[in-house]
């Protein structure tokens, strides 16, 4: 009993971590050959190490996978370390951990597990994206107030997938 409560309260400090210190998104960008890549991402920045060890250790006792990196602090910024989950099966693994206990990020949780759920059941049935990918993105993008990168985004994915499939 005691251990479930214990998991029970870790889970419920990390998700209220990744709710104040977090980032739940589908991050876009371009490969070295100019496809566009989707991919999941859960993102934890903090200056604390304590929090950030926390973190680890939970991610560990959940057998999460993630990266930890550093940034050197400055004169006018303190040392931080990220701690990012990424890609379809990883984050596959913590969203269900963590989403129904989740507050200010669920909404975008929902969705880029309604996401990896979609593409996780096509993989090798569709190599491209469609309209419904896209229109996945610019929920995520519209809900973290990225109104402005919205259409530049959705027109490389929507220009790389004409081109390639001509």
């Amino acid at each position: 009993m005691d251990n479930q409560q214990e998991s029970l309260r870790d889970i419920g400090w990390l998700c209220g971590i990744i709710d104040g210190e977090g980032t739940i998104t589908l991050r876009f960008h371009r490969r070295k050959n100019n496809r566009p890549l989707i991919k999941p991402v859960v993102t934890i920045i903090n200056t604390d190490r304590l929090i950030i060890d926390k973190i680890l250790q939970i991610y560990e006792k959940l057998d999460i996978p993630y990266w930890i990196t550093e940034t050197a602090g400055t004169k006018r910024w303190k040392t931080r370390w990220t701690v990012e989950t990424s890609g379809i099966r990883r984050l596959k693994r913590l969203l269900p951990h963590i989403i129904d206990h989740l507050v200010g990020k669920k909404q975008q949780a929902q969705i880029v597990q309604e996401w990896i759920e979609k593409r996780y059941n096509a993989i090798g049935n569709r190599s491209y994206y469609d309209d419904w990918d896209y229109e996945m993105v610019k929920k995520i993008k519209l809900l973290h107030g990225h109104q402005d990168k919205v259409e530049e985004s959705l027109k490389i994915l929507r220009d790389y997938t004409l081109n390639t499939e001509k």
